[in-house]
């Protein structure tokens, strides 16, 4: 078994405790209250046995005449407790069910903004399916959990508790054998438990694999159908389906074989103590109430027992989901944290590249490059696909600082300044837009951080993204939904929106990957000059491969093979007919 499995079956209560603490903590008040009002109700809730076995007492030995007072006073306080106990049970409830449904969505909240804190290279190597099913599954985990709190380890602790106590009233030597049955009989459950909860493990891994192949089928639906890959890809389900099945009949096979083996030895237990109890009653040593008694609180001790194991089974599964969820909130946070990091210096002059070098595993896709980024300059960055012009987007994006040299700010190390603050004066538009099923207005001012309408500024980025040539015909205009990743839209318009957020931004430094690569030539060349007219405001970093894009840069760079190999503005590059020369020479043909 991996490492990562072996540390989440020993996930321990201590653990869980402390992981949920803080999202206990604001409702302290209200869990403390409700726990009280189950422990009372369950004290209740022990009486009716009780009064059964002294009413049966009370009658044998009846005879006619005598004082029905004491029969009086058990029926009163029978009724008095009955409706008791379930105001007590239906507060206790209410209470802490609200309670546990908003601590529940609190943790799948700060779950999500720790996800979205975590850096790029955690979220390649992870899916998205299984992201979002340990998160889904562990907030519904610490719901359960609550509930299982309220609803079942309490009545359990006060019936087995209250049970012994009223049991070792009437003798110590039978309450004494009942509590060494509970113990043998937790030991029997705790053994089944262990190896339920290492199938439990596997299983749920492999559950979050076949939903994380079920989720990019579906997200990625339309190239599925369009290329034909439905069967492949069914294949592999099938596959890990099957895989899951067999994970899951092991699971099975663990909770019912243990749920059946502690049934079978609690009731042959109750079997011998209800025959030396009516025994005992021939003998003389024990009144008929006490076989009662014994007989109904040993149902409820059985009842008891046999609950804590399948609660604890429970308990456990919610327990590892917990686990799961957790092992992501344990990732840590390194570029997104702010501890130790300084502001965004917003009257900077210069960003400045000094050697620096990055590579993805072993491979080098930067080699020892410097060069400068003015404060208003316009740079464009060319070269052939897996030449380095994106790798310095991410770079500039801080979505890796695993890059040897450095990348200063005014002097001030790009890795030391907040990312939050660096972002609000840095926007971005890539080769895919990224939308939400917004209206289109929303998609568009979404990334403002600013979080204020500005209305000229909105009409700013209509204008020079284009936006207005296609929001016309949208059915309500600005207002439209456009559809989960955009589907209403032609991947030119959503390239166009992606501007228009990147313009209402209002950023000192945009940056532009491929931005018009979605755009017919009649599009790109009217948002081209909307574009240049916005660059006046800005500091601009282009990449693109078409090279009419960056005509107007004051400096390109001529990327290859992870070095500048050559730089200078258009006429200096053209005019050298070197590199430059020959990649503009092609797309002339």
């Amino acid at each position: 078994m991996s490492l990562f499995k072996e540390k989440l079956i020993r996930y321990s209560t201590y653990d869980l405790v402390r992981d949920i603490k803080p999202y206990l903590r604001p409702y302290t008040g209200r869990i403390v209250f409700s726990t009280l009002l189950r422990i009372v109700g369950d004290i209740l809730r022990l009486y009716p046995a009780y009064a059964l076995a002294e009413t049966v007492n009370f009658l044998t030995g009846y005879t006619r005449g005598q004082s029905l007072e004491p029969l009086e006073q058990i029926f009163i306080f029978y009724c008095a407790a009955i409706v008791l106990l379930h105001v007590a049970h239906y507060f206790a409830k209410m209470i802490l069910f609200a309670v546990s449904e908003q601590i529940a969505i609190d943790a799948q909240l700060g779950c999500i903004k720790h996800v979205c804190s975590l850096d790029i290279s955690w979220h390649e190597h992870e899916n998205t399916g299984n992201k979002l099913k340990k998160i889904t599954r562990g907030a519904r985990s610490v719901d359960r959990v609550l509930r299982i709190w309220i609803s079942s380890m309490l009545p359990i602790a006060v019936e087995l508790i209250g049970a012994l106590i009223i049991i070792a009233k009437f003798d110590r030597t039978i309450a004494a054998v009942t509590f060494a049955l509970m113990a043998s009989y937790y030991v029997l459950a705790r053994v089944f438990r262990k190896r339920a909860a290492k199938a439990t493990v596997r299983a749920n891994a492999q559950e979050e694999q076949v939903e994380g192949l079920l989720f990019e089928s579906l997200n990625n639906i339309r190239t599925i159908k369009v290329l034909g890959m439905a069967d492949v890809l069914l294949e592999r389900l099938v596959d890990a389906s099957k895989d899951l099945y067999l994970k899951i009949r092991k699971r099975i096979f663990w909770f019912q074989t243990g749920g059946y083996t502690r049934s079978v030895y609690a009731k042959m237990f109750e079997a011998i103590m209800l025959a030396v109890i009516a025994y005992g009653v021939t003998q003389g040593r024990y009144e008929v109430g006490f076989l009662i008694l014994f007989n109904l609180y040993f149902s409820k001790v059985l009842s008891a027992v046999g609950e804590m194991a399948e609660v604890a089974q429970d308990y456990e599964v919610a327990k590892l989901s917990i686990g799961r969820m957790f092992e992501i909130l344990d990732e840590p946070i390194k570029i997104d944290a702010e501890i130790g990091k300084v502001s965004f210096p917003s009257k900077w002059q210069t960003i400045s590249f000094k050697n620096v070098s990055f590579a993805y595993n072993d491979n080098v896709v930067l080699d020892n490059i410097s060069f400068d980024i003015k404060r208003g300059e316009k740079v464009g960055i060319v070269g052939l696909s897996g030449a380095g012009k994106t790798t310095i987007f991410k770079l500039l994006l801080k979505e890796y600082e695993s890059y040897t040299g450095d990348i200063f700010v005014d002097g001030v190390p790009l890795r030391d300044i907040r990312r939050s603050d660096y972002f609000a004066y840095t926007a971005v538009v890539l080769q895919d837009t990224e939308v939400f099923n917004f209206s289109l207005k929303e998609n568009i001012t979404l990334a403002n951080t600013k979080k204020t309408f500005r209305s000229e500024l909105f009409k700013k980025a209509l204008r020079v993204s284009y936006v207005d040539d296609f929001m016309k015909r949208l059915p309500e205009g600005m207002n439209t939904l456009i559809g989960e990743k955009g589907i209403r839209l032609s991947g030119g318009e959503r390239q166009r929106l992606g501007i228009a957020r990147a313009v209402f931004k209002d950023p000192q430094l945009l940056l532009l990957d491929e931005a018009t690569s979605h755009l017919d030539i009649e599009s790109e060349e009217k948002i081209r000059v909307s574009l240049h007219e916005f660059f006046d405001t800005v500091t601009a970093v282009v990449i693109a491969h078409r090279l009419t894009t960056i005509k107007e840069m004051d400096t390109i760079l001529v990327l290859e093979q992870g070095k500048i190999l050559e730089k200078g503005s258009f006429q200096e590059l053209y005019s050298k007919k070197g590199r430059f020369y020959e990649l503009w020479e092609k797309q002339s043909l």
